[in-house]
């Protein structure tokens, strides 16, 4: 045998022992650290409750605007929810949608954190409210309102898909979120985060493409329709605007960008589908030429929308056309360069749009500089033209935030730019 061999024990003494222990590898100078470690956790309880509205046409006819049913309350020991549907509307400015509210009966802290999520059950799965993507915070006995929760013209024009059997089916989903539990654990070994970043290189990015998250999204990515509106070559559907300019449009960009036309195309027994036509009275051709710009726009364009184009009427078509990238990026913008004079403005449109999140944060601002908006123009006009509105707003400000600081929260600086 080779082992006593001299020179093959000068070869081994450059190879390093792999039999060795890892605690034993210490490095000469360098200390052995002490390591501890502990983990943070939220609490959470989820419920899901389900209420089906059987012959809803004629519910209808019997509920005007304003009157309302009630469901059974649902919850547990420590939390009571109850749904609350206007089948009309609350009011008349929700009049032609259904409203939806949850009330919250008994819940053992003073503030409640909450995801919600309303849905309207049909024949092709469950439609989400726009609501659901917002993380609610808010006073114990408090309402969670989705005013114009879901378009009646929708629900009527296709029957069998949103009311089977004439029966529409709501559903609320809610994740409460507790408190914050924080424990020390045993050494902590890197091996999950190690496997997680592995998993990210192999997929290519840790971050989720949104992209995927709607099947119609990647319908017009990739098409390179960003010329088809203006040439209007091989359309096969036109949209009038009230002072009658025409834009021809194609049926298969406006159903994947917007849920008013893929409900409304879907059904080949209306007048629209078969004239291949629609016309909108109340919305003027400036208006929609931004929202059909919007709908043919593809990811890869930059193309933000423009200060001048965020008005009232805006918001209500992308409202009724129930277009939801159009909404988010709504949402980003008037969250930004947010002014005494402009928030009453915005606090209106967040509220149309049901923004929840971005409305509270409008709130607090008008509440932090009360006195400067009270004497505002818009603040002014909304008091005369929309009188319910401007007392609700000045009620919402002063219930949640009725000392507000001199200084803007951290919440507030995340999402508004003050001029």
């Amino acid at each position: 045998m080779d082992g006593n061999n001299p020179q093959n024990q000068e070869q081994n003494q450059d190879i390093p022992n792999t039999s060795r222990s890892p605690v034993q590898r210490v490095p000469s100078g360098r200390a052995p650290s002490i390591v501890s470690s502990c983990s943070t956790r939220m609490t959470q309880r989820n419920f899901s409750n389900y209420w089906s509205v059987e012959t809803f046409t004629v519910q209808l006819e019997l509920h005007q605007h304003g009157e309302y049913m009630l469901a059974p309350k649902f919850g547990d020991s420590d939390y009571e929810f109850v749904m609350k549907l206007f089948p009309n509307g609350k009011d008349e400015d929700t009049a032609g949608y259904l409203s939806l509210f949850l009330l919250i009966n008994k819940c053992p802290n003073p503030r409640l954190r909450f995801r919600v999520s309303f849905t309207v059950e049909t024949a092709d799965g469950s439609r989400s409210c726009h609501l659901n993507k917002n993380l609610v915070t808010i006073n114990r006995s408090g309402i969670v309102t989705a005013s114009k929760f879901f378009s009646l013209d929708i629900i009527k024009s296709s029957p069998g898909v949103y009311t089977p059997n004439d029966v529409l089916t709501i559903g609320c989903q809610l994740t409460i979120f507790g408190e914050s539990l924080t424990w020390t654990t045993n050494q902590f070994s890197p091996y999950s985060r190690k496997l997680n970043k592995s998993m990210a290189s192999i997929c290519g990015s840790a971050t989720p493409d949104r992209s995927s998250s709607r099947i119609s999204s990647s319908t017009y990515e990739g098409i390179g329709f960003h010329d088809a509106l203006d040439t209007g070559a091989f359309s096969d559907f036109t949209v009038v605007a009230s002072c009658g300019r025409e834009f021809p449009t194609h049926m298969v960009v406006l159903s994947a960008r917007s849920d008013y036309f893929r409900a409304l195309l879907r059904n080949e027994n209306t007048l629209e589908f078969t004239s291949k036509r629609v016309k909108f009275e109340d919305i003027s051709a400036g208006t929609l030429e931004v929202v059909l710009r919007h709908l043919y726009k593809i990811k890869t364009e930059i193309s933000p929308l423009e200060e001048e184009h965020l008005t009232r009427e805006l918001v209500s078509a992308v409202d009724r056309l129930m277009i939801p990238t159009m909404r988010d990026e709504i949402a980003d913008m008037i969250g930004r360069n947010v002014t005494a004079e402009n928030v009453v403005t915005r606090i209106s449109m967040a509220d149309e749009l049901n923004l929840q999140d971005t409305y509270h944060c409008l709130l607090e601002l008008f509440a932090t500089h009360k006195k400067e908006v009270l004497q505002s123009a818009p603040y002014i006009e909304m008091k005369e033209v929309n009188p319910k509105l401007a007392l609700k707003i000045v009620e919402d400000a002063w219930s949640s935030y009725d000392d507000p600081v001199g200084t803007l929260d951290r919440r507030i600086i995340d999402r508004i730019t003050i001029n």
